[in-house]
């Protein structure tokens, strides 16, 4: 069964699948996967990953995958296809900022690859499974506020990922190392990035109740890195998702990434990679 999408930004839909899915691919989008039933393997990027019921998936456009299937399996499948990375989404749907929705979906994009095959942890499965079977609900009734409330379903979703993301990324630092603090520290400015504020060395060592010189030479030791070289190369992580993923031009990518102007990002960004914005754009869409 396949069921159409509400609009194009987002697509949702329901496959079924009982036997063995196409080998190997890549989507040019990214793509959340739900598994209402069934059983199987999934293989992302050559791991295999056991998978069964209320099991989550995300696959970025550079993923590779492709599931081998052991008890015939339905999935909810949400995409966020091109245009809704475009700078003219937000302003086509005013009812809703949709900044936060794709800053929420690039961290999880940014730190997926450190939980290993399904996302949502036990503890949030119910309520997971309750609000993708809303989800379907709604795409298929055209009530009224059905667009809003499809947004704010699968915001919520994106959540629930972060946070376990974020939970499992600091308890395996923790089971490592119990006294290393670099997680909690990297988790904190990943999460207030975009606040050139909260993300001064002053304030960060504050948050952590550290003096600056103390956390800075800490975060060194552990990282080789020192907080503003760490926070510099997070920020062009981020300019590079833009560069990839998004229309928005080299000064417009700057002004969100609080970088002072499109020079002071292509100087750092050269520095970096070895390319401006500009030439890094082209090779990759090339």
């Amino acid at each position: 069964m396949r069921t159409t999408g509400i609009y194009k930004d987002i697509e949702i839909t329901v496959k079924e699948l009982k036997t063995d899915a196409r080998k190997l691919h890549k989507h040019h989008f990214f793509e959340l996967i739900y598994v209402l039933e069934g059983k199987g393997f999934h293989n992302i990027n050559n791991n295999e990953y056991e998978f069964g019921r209320q099991d989550v998936f995300l696959l970025t456009p550079e993923d590779l995958h492709a599931f081998r299937i052991t008890n015939p399996c339905v999935f909810c499948i949400i995409d966020f296809t091109a245009s809704f990375f475009s700078k003219t989404f937000a302003r086509q749907n005013e009812k809703m900022d949709m900044s936060d929705f794709f800053r929420q979906l690039e961290y999880i994009f940014h730190n997926h690859h450190d939980v290993r095959g399904n996302l949502i942890a036990d503890t949030d499965k119910a309520i997971f499974d309750v609000l993708i079977r809303q989800l379907l609900k709604e795409k298929d009734s055209n009530e009224t506020y059905g667009k809003i409330i499809i947004q704010n379903i699968v915001f919520l979703l994106l959540h629930l990922i972060a946070r376990n993301i974020e939970h499992n990324v600091i308890s395996s630092s923790m089971t490592l190392n119990p006294k290393n603090k670099i997680h909690g520290i990297i988790v904190y400015i990943q999460q207030n990035i975009y606040n050139k504020e909260l993300i001064k060395l002053e304030n960060i060592a504050a948050y952590f109740n550290k003096s600056s010189d103390y956390l800075n030479r800490y975060f060194k030791s552990q990282t080789g890195s020192n907080l503003r070289e760490y926070i510099l190369h997070y920020k062009l992580e981020l300019v590079q998702t833009r560069l990839k993923f998004s229309d928005l031009n080299i000064s417009e990518i700057a002004a969100e990434v609080n970088f002072t102007d499109e020079s002071h990002l292509n100087k750092a960004f050269k520095k970096e990679h070895g390319l401006t914005a500009k030439q890094f754009r082209i090779r990759y869409k090339n």
